[in-house]
């Protein structure tokens, strides 16, 4: 809720209703302000006051808001993120769909399931090797375990690390933890892919999962927490080396992150 106070209080300032502090309180001063606004009522909560003034202010943008009523849903938490990201960029955010994304492969990553994926990766469970993360992770199913180290084959592990060190220099430590870049869902996992039969990339040790209880399988963009603008260098890290984000590709399982190409 802070978050939102505070984008108010700005959009506020911006037209001159405002010159209190951006503080993220809903004070006195935040709530006369709002009540100069044509169309929020002020005998609502503050949380719909709020929540209205940024529902109007998008529309006036020409972002797609829903019905302007106060109400939190989907497309507003959308129309909010794109509010944001304008008032920050000073421009709308890049226009996104999963088949205009491009990835290079560097790396010859094979098509996953193909006679050359096996060439390449041999058989599941083979070929493993125990790498060293460039900063401290959390077990994603419990956060008090931390871990520097996993499981991986030995033809990502370079790779893997040039990423999370190219992470690390962009993000620094304090933002990878801010962001849960560090709640880390596993690597090497001899597991069939979920709701399925086929084992999963996680078999070969390709794969990785960060931060799943906010990037859930069936979650697409309007809910994955990395599908947000703050995380567009965390995909640029991967994506200069070749990895595949299913989420990025295929708008689902935000999470997974894979040395393997998707059948085109």
């Amino acid at each position: 809720m802070q978050k939102r106070i505070k984008l108010v209080q700005q959009l506020l300032r911006d037209k001159g209703l405002y010159n209190g502090n951006i503080d993220g309180i809903a004070g006195p001063k935040t709530m006369g302000a709002l009540a100069a606004i044509d169309g929020v009522d002020s005998g609502l909560p503050k949380t719909r006051q709020i929540t209205t003034y940024i529902q109007i202010t998008a529309q006036e943008r020409n972002i797609d808001v829903g019905p302007v009523d106060g109400l939190w849903g989907p497309r507003t938490n959308a129309a909010f993120d794109e509010l944001a990201y304008q008032l920050e960029h000073g421009a709308p955010q890049p226009s996104w769909r999963p088949d205009e994304i491009v990835v290079s492969n560097p790396r010859n990553w094979p098509v996953q399931r193909t006679a050359e994926f096996n060439n390449f990766y041999g058989e599941r469970g083979t070929q493993l090797v125990m790498i060293d993360f460039p900063y401290e992770m959390k077990l994603a199913w419990d956060l008090r375990t931390k871990t520097r180290r996993t499981r991986c084959h030995a033809r990502i592990a370079d790779s893997l690390q040039r990423v999370l060190q190219k992470v690390k220099e962009i993000y620094g430590e304090d933002n990878i933890s801010r962001l849960q870049l560090d709640h880390f869902g596993g690597c090497y996992n001899d597991r069939p892919i979920r709701n399925g039969s086929l084992p999963s990339m996680h078999s070969w040790g390709i794969a990785l999962d960060f931060d799943p209880s906010r990037n859930q399988l069936n979650w697409g963009r309007d809910r994955a927490s990395l599908a947000h603008p703050d995380y567009y260098d965390w995909w640029s890290c991967w994506e200069e080396e070749g990895w595949i984000s299913l989420g990025r590709k295929r708008n689902f399982d935000w999470m997974h992150v894979q040395a393997a190409r998707l059948p085109e």
